[in-house]
């Protein structure tokens, strides 16, 4: 996804050990688009694990990136549930 840093506001903040890059995409209506990036750090540098870019419209920057930092908790959220599920034991019954 491509996107400019000097037009198009952002935050990029760490959630349980994970990057995430909320972006508000500047549109020629006046509007903002959101998106998000997410990130392992574990993982290899450079290497995303999700990008999405949104349908939703917003007129003001910090509701597109407010908007996008919440979608990426609740993935990273239901990662973790997952990751937790099969961490969990199980028996074997012979």
């Amino acid at each position: 996804m491509k996107w400019n840093p000097r037009h198009d506001p952002f935050v990029e903040a760490g959630y349980f050990g994970y990057a995430v890059r909320a972006i508000a995409h500047r549109q020629s209506a006046a509007s903002f688009v959101p998106s998000l990036e997410i990130w392992d750090p574990a993982h290899k540098p450079g290497e995303q694990l999700y990008e999405r870019l949104f349908n939703e419209e917003f007129v003001d920057p910090d509701s597109a990136i407010e908007f996008a930092t919440g979608k990426g908790h609740q993935i990273i959220d239901k990662l973790l549930e997952q990751l937790v599920v099969m961490d969990d034991p199980v028996e074997y019954v012979h």
